[in-house]
């Protein structure tokens, strides 16, 4: 009787299994279709071809079909992510995810103010030293014509209009700051300073027919103006060729942020610059974002995926490499360098400050700093083969913790045998603005 029971059991689970898989056949849906619980548009049915079937890309995507196509699948997708929520175990590897200790991270309002207090102290003298504005050093002290930044989009008539101007004295300040920065590293150190754009700027572009390229004269205006050593990178010039013609979508239309092959491809012009053979896009597999594989694709299988462009392509390391926030100056704790869920969580555990720092893998021996705000999360990775270290950090009020840090800039270039440094402030983060300027500048030499 048990064992009657036991094959009609079998029976019924595989009569189900096998209604559901014709199901999922015979449905009627085998095109793209937007899935709003996922924020993409989910796979839809291979063209069957001898050439497709030849090269593996019509079982590639059938298999994203079948994935995206099975019956009750967001509730499935939804029971699956409660219960490995319950079941998971942090890990202190890089590959699982963040190892938490809040104890390392709580927060002293009484010492955060002290500094504050510090910071404007030291603003008060350095006022009080140079009582001349930047705007009346101009004509004597600094080379080149000096004259307002210009950001523009152009027009497929030729003409230009114009997004933003940022103030030459803005420029002026900030590119002393750049200089100070200059001078904490060893002779043949470089610092590079670029402005990458939001996705707001670049989809303009993407996709339109009135505006067909972007630029700005931030180069023109703010390189006369640095030391030798400094290097301001036209990012605009850089990802112009690709807004429209790039191997998946250079911004995504939602989130404000640059996708990894952004990054990427800015990372490689850096390299490139330096006479280094760029690591390219290409080398690297990718996990995607809001899909439940747990998968990692080469761009040749990606290219013959349909996904959203919110979809995150989260990059795998091709060199072992480990990620950890960083406090005191050495204190460590570690987290994700990438994995495949989450989103921007999934490059280095997610914008968390105030310190962090990346081991790669290549001995190159050299190291990296990076300053600058939530585009450098994927930037970061694209920079790890090329340096032993790279440390970072973002100075805004929500990141920074002076408390925390417990040494100023100065210190940590120091410390960490800081060979090149990266500023990248994003178009949101306005490093032209008093508040980014004024917070590089004291946290570059503060007393502790």
């Amino acid at each position: 009787m048990k064992k009657r029971f036991s094959f009609v059991c079998i029976y019924l689970c595989l009569l189900t299994l096998l209604v559901c898989g014709a199901a999922e056949l015979l449905s009627p849906d085998k095109g793209e279709r937007l899935s709003e619980s996922e924020n993409r548009m989910l796979a839809a049915f291979p063209a069957l071809s001898a050439g497709s079937v030849a090269d593996g890309s019509f079982m590639s995507g059938f298999e994203s079909y079948l994935s995206d196509a099975f019956p009750f699948r967001d509730s499935a997708a939804d029971f699956t992510d409660a219960v490995m929520k319950l079941l998971r175990i942090p890990d202190d590897g890089p590959a699982t995810g963040v190892v938490e200790d809040e104890r390392l991270w709580d927060q002293s309002e009484e010492q955060d103010a002290a500094f504050q207090q510090l910071i404007e102290e030291e603003r008060s003298e350095q006022s009080e030293e140079k009582p001349e504005t930047a705007e009346a050093a101009l004509p004597d002290a600094l080379p080149g014509d000096v004259h307002d930044v210009t950001l523009w989009l152009e027009r497929a008539d030729g003409e230009r209009e114009t997004l933003f101007t940022y103030p030459a004295d803005a420029m002026v300040s900030f590119a002393e700051i750049l200089n100070r920065y200059r001078a904490k590293l060893p002779e043949d150190g470089r610092l590079y300073f670029f402005s990458p754009q939001v996705s707001d700027i670049a989809n303009n572009i993407i996709g339109r027919e009135k505006y067909v390229g972007w630029g700005t004269d931030l180069v023109e205006v703010l390189q006369p103006l640095v030391d030798d050593g400094v290097i301001i990178v036209d990012d605009l010039a850089i990802l112009n060729p690709y807004l429209n013609d790039a191997p998946s979508a250079l911004y995504p239309t939602e989130d404000y942020h640059w996708h990894a092959i952004a990054a990427s491809i800015t990372a490689d012009a850096l390299m490139s610059a330096q006479g280094l053979a760029p690591a390219d896009y290409d080398q690297y597999r990718y996990w995607l974002s809001f899909r439940h594989d747990n998968r990692d694709y080469s761009t040749e299988q990606l290219a013959g995926m349909n996904y959203s462009r919110e979809t995150i392509e989260i990059m795998s390391a091709i060199s072992p490499a480990e990620s950890y926030f960083l406090n005191n100056l050495t204190e460590r704790q570690q987290t994700t360098f990438t994995m495949s869920e989450g989103g921007y969580v999934g490059f280095l555990g997610g914008h968390k400050g105030p310190w962090r720092l990346v081991e790669g893998g290549f001995h190159t021996g050299r190291n990296a700093l990076v300053v600058g705000d939530c585009f450098t999360i994927p930037l970061i990775p694209y920079l790890a083969p090329y340096y032993d270290q790279i440390i970072s950090t973002d100075v805004r009020d929500n990141f920074y913790s002076v408390y925390l840090a417990g040494a100023n800039i100065g210190d940590y270039i120091a410390r960490y045998g800081v060979d090149d440094i990266y500023v990248v402030w994003s178009t949101n983060a306005r490093f032209y603005s008093d508040t980014i300027q004024s917070r590089m500048s004291a946290y570059l030499d503060m007393n502790y």
